[in-house]
């Protein structure tokens, strides 16, 4: 990084992740019960159930967020945004999950010195992105987009890894196809309002969710091929918005699919 270029603040930065990682630390330490509750939703008894776990997860989400925030506005000429909340909040949930199934041990700690890094990453590539007109913008969004995609792909795996109920997962995976799509579409377009793209992108996620959540596939395929299906979706729907599919285009975005698929299929 150029000495001279705009940097997020190291005490906050460094403050922040610290209070992340604690909320890790408390989450494999807390011992309460769950909370379970009863919803009677179309003549259907749904059972609900709140884990002290998925609580801090939360929260470790909101303190990502909201950090991020925070960074930014260590420079006062920068105008927020909701965008910026979103990657560092499934980062957050995505290394608090792992960090809560590693063992006890020097495993551990070298988890949570991965997971440190990653969220340093996130958060300043966010920092970097806000920047108009910043020299390197573009090829942070590059590995934002990249990261973005493997993010979501690591929340559908944990979401089959847990067995999540389908009346839970499948909204759970349109709201966060169409979340991380909507940040993705604004890194490309920043002016341009696309909740209606993002939107669509999140339905169509959602209704092959359904075909797989009943499908006899491994988690690590499942996930795989949602993920997939999202970059492809992607990817078509932003050439669209910039100029147009050419026929070029979608042969090549058809040969990624078939290949993608083939390897699932080896996989499985």
């Amino acid at each position: 990084m150029h000495p001279t270029a705009p940097r997020p603040a190291f005490d906050r930065i460094s403050a922040l992740t610290a209070l992340i990682l604690l909320t890790y630390g408390l989450v494999r330490m807390m011992t309460l019960p769950s909370v379970e509750a009863e919803l009677a939703l179309f003549g259907l008894l749904i059972k609900i159930e709140f884990r002290p776990q998925s609580v801090m997860l939360l929260l470790a989400a909101a303190l990502a967020a909201a950090g991020s925030e925070w960074l930014i506005r260590g420079r006062q000429s920068q105008k927020l945004t909701f965008e910026h909340w979103v990657i560092p909040s499934f980062a957050a949930i995505a290394i608090g999950f792992v960090v809560m199934r590693i063992p006890s041990g020097p495993q551990l700690w070298l988890g949570l010195v991965m997971g440190a890094i990653l969220l340093v990453a996130v958060l300043t590539a966010e920092f970097i992105v806000s920047l108009e007109g910043d020299p390197r913008r573009d090829n942070i969004a590059i590995a934002l987009r990249g990261l973005a995609f493997l993010l979501l792909t690591g929340s559908f795996y944990a979401m089959y890894e847990i067995q999540l109920r389908a009346i839970f997962a499948i909204p759970l995976m349109m709201i966060m196809s169409s979340l991380i799509s909507w940040r993705l579409f604004r890194l490309a377009f920043p002016d341009i309002p696309l909740w209606t793209w993002a939107s669509l992108l999140g339905i169509l996620s959602a209704q092959l969710g359904v075909g797989l959540h009943y499908y006899p596939l491994s988690p690590l395929v499942a996930s795989l091929l949602l993920g997939i299906v999202n970059y492809v979706l992607y990817g078509l729907i932003l050439t669209h918005i910039e100029r147009g599919i050419s026929r070029k285009q979608l042969i090549e975005y058809v040969a990624i699919t078939l290949i993608s698929l083939l390897v699932l299929t080896a996989l499985e």
